[in-house]
């Protein structure tokens, strides 16, 4: 018999309630087919209604289950009835129903906290309100300090649409995680851009779309058999299964199914005949990728998200130079120091493809001129109110976008496609105060000036040493201060202004010259860089350290003959400021081009290294998260030294 049916499911199970009212039968029970039934063998005179009365069974169900024996009530005959909910038809298996309850428990955000991280940048990671990490972690109202960890409260997790955060444990995988979450791989590919299965580590915390496999549901018609009644057989003589199921039409592995407690077949034994129907339901079913459940299939699906092509490496690298003000210095000189290394990689193994972009162009112009060229590197040179449409367009297209300049820009903290080429103030002051209290906390320190509680460095620094060992003093009466003739000393100096500075590094001269054993270690503001060329040579008597994100030797080795380059190919000089912009036009191509061709547009195969190449600043990329963007931790303590010698020193 084959039928067509058509099923509506409410709330994923349809179920008939066939339970007996009051107490259960005491009847024997039988298993067929993966389901238990009562059966009641009838006895002269009986009655199907009065059986079906006698149980409290649902007659409909009970003549339903039992059509042949209904309708001749034979004695020694069986009636079958369900013990229990008889699951009718699922719309899908039971571990592919897409409901918040059946994944598994959803723990807490556990975040350990990074250095320079803010609870606003948290908020940003996680895209949660500040005041839900302040009412999960009290104690952040008051500060967070890199090394703890805050537990915080998942943000509408389990919900369509939202994502919840997820450690990886020993023995996950993306498929496994997939399935637990009722999501994709691919989703969570996309989830995670700085996720591959190569780099999918335990400890790491991805974000997962739970239920995003709903919108994969599709409806179509399948086949199936099932149990559409039960009938009883009574055994006769010398007859076997094949001489049964020849009599009733039912296959033999079945018959023997639905008998699993019967031995050696006797005469008058009754045995379970199951009548099965193939019946056409309309079904939903989740469109699954084969992909998913292999290595290479993750791969495939990886490069086609990330928009890569099956080499290694890419053959033309397509750069975008979008110009925040094309006529300005700062943008001319950074062009030219950009050119100034590509005429260096004339010889390399790759084409370059350059597109100058005037960043005061209507956004769809500037959209459109990208869409046009295609680039797959994205240079952008505004040092403040970074342009918000180049992180969506990089997002969409899977193009990196490179900040150079705007140190206040905080979108790398959830948008995978930026690069923040200088560490923003948060990271760069912590770690700097943690380095100096490293290097220098066990001296005898005199904060010089007028407190700023703006200074963070200064904070930070103050937070890692010994309060005993901090003493003040004014700018005026720096020159006062008693030394001791073995003395080590640290002046932190809170001025900023060219006056101050000056009166601090003729206080210094004074005190060296009535102490010339005592060691004196001066740390600068960072804006004391841009007095370097007025007042080098007394930094170096003075023993200055400035923290920078950036330092440029021009009487470097690779200093003087980036300038002779440049000089070459445009007539003058680098213009002089901070940072040079030359110089970061000549380290960004140097490193972000080859680099770009090397790991094929894929930034999570990683870097050149190229250090030694680099005239103004290191580079050492790492992510802020598995779905945000790029971070530089590069940055230094520059030491001047007497003759006009400068130390610059890489942060740990």
């Amino acid at each position: 018999m084959k039928n067509k049916l058509r099923i509506i499911i409410y709330g994923g199970i349809l179920s008939v309630s066939l339970s007996a009212i009051g107490a259960e039968p005491n009847l024997p029970k039988v298993e067929i087919l993966g389901k238990e039934y009562y059966y009641h063998e009838i006895k002269k005179g009986e009655t199907i209604y009065g059986i079906a009365k006698q149980h409290g069974w649902n007659l409909d169900e009970l003549v339903r289950l039992n059509p042949a024996t209904a309708s001749d009530m034979t004695k020694g005959s069986r009636l079958y009835y369900p013990t229990g909910r008889v699951t009718v038809v699922t719309n899908i298996e039971p571990e592919e129903q897409y409901t918040a309850t059946d994944v598994p428990e959803i723990q807490p955000i556990r975040h350990l906290v990074r250095r320079g991280e803010t609870v606003y940048s948290i908020s940003r990671q996680y895209n949660i309100p500040v005041e839900t990490i302040y009412a999960s972690c009290p104690s952040s109202k008051y500060g967070i300090k890199a090394g703890e960890t805050l537990v915080i409260s998942q943000p509408d997790a389990g919900k369509n649409g939202s994502y919840m955060y997820y450690v990886i444990k020993p023995g996950d995988t993306l498929y496994s995680l997939a399935r637990q979450y009722h999501t994709s791989v691919e989703d969570l590919l996309k989830a995670n851009p700085g996720v591959s299965e190569r780099n999918f580590k335990i400890g790491d915390t991805i974000r997962i779309e739970v239920n995003s496999n709903s919108r994969r549901i599709h409806t179509e018609l399948v086949e199936e058999e099932r149990l559409a009644s039960i009938d009883s057989y009574k055994v006769g003589k010398k007859e076997d299964w094949d001489d049964i199921s020849k009599k009733t039409g039912v296959e033999v592995e079945k018959l023997k199914e639905a008998n699993e407690n019967v031995g050696k077949l006797k005469k008058n034994d009754v045995v379970n005949v199951p009548v099965i129907e193939t019946v056409t339901v309309e079904k939903e079913v989740v469109e699954e990728d084969p992909r998913e459940k292999t290595a290479d299939g993750i791969r495939e699906l990886y490069d086609s998200i990330h928009n890569l092509n099956s080499t290694e490496q890419l053959q033309r690298v397509k750069v975008a130079l979008l110009l925040d003000e094309p006529t300005g210095k700062k943008d001319i000189d950074f062009t030219r120091g950009f050119l100034t290394a590509l005429d260096g990689m004339k010889d390399t193994p790759f084409k370059i493809d350059l597109k100058v972009v005037d960043g005061r162009a209507a956004t769809t112009k500037i959209i459109e001129t990208f869409d046009d060229f295609e680039p797959n590197l994205i240079i952008a040179t505004a040092d403040k109110s970074f342009p918000a449409f180049l992180a969506d367009y990089g997002n969409q297209n899977q193009v990196e976008i490179v900040n150079v300049f705007d140190i206040k820009n905080e979108l790398c903290e959830d948008n995978p496609s930026i690069v923040q080429l200088l560490p923003g103030s948060a990271y760069f002051n912590q770690q700097m105060g943690e380095q100096i209290a490293e290097d220098y906390g066990n001296r005898q320190i005199i904060m010089v000036g007028n407190q700023d509680k703006g200074d963070a460095i200064a904070e930070t620094f103050l937070s890692k040493v010994a309060p005993a060992s901090v003493k003040k003093t004014s700018v005026s009466g720096l020159s006062s201060v008693t030394l001791k003739e073995d003395g080590e000393y640290l002046f932190y100096c809170y001025p900023t202004r060219r006056e101050e500075i000056a009166d601090i590094l003729q206080a210094v001269e004074n005190l060296k010259e009535q102490q010339p054993l005592a060691e004196i270690i001066v740390v600068g503001r960072p804006n004391w860089v841009t007095y370097a060329d007025t007042y080098g040579d007394r930094f170096g008597d003075a023993g200055v350290i400035i923290p920078s994100r950036v330092w440029f030797d021009n009487e470097s080795t690779l200093g003087k003959r980036f300038i002779r380059n440049f000089t070459s190919l445009f007539g003058t000089a680098p213009m002089k400021s901070f940072p040079n912009f030359a110089a970061s036009g000549y380290d960004v191509a140097n490193y972000f081009i080859p680099s770009t061709s090397k790991n094929g547009g894929d930034f999570n195969k990683g870097f050149i290294d190229i250090d030694a190449e680099m005239v103004q600043g290191d580079i050492r990329l790492e992510r802020v998260n598995n779905w945000g963007g790029f971070i530089n931790k590069a940055g230094y303590l520059v030491r001047f030294r007497p003759g006009g010698y400068i130390d610059k020193t890489m942060l740990k």
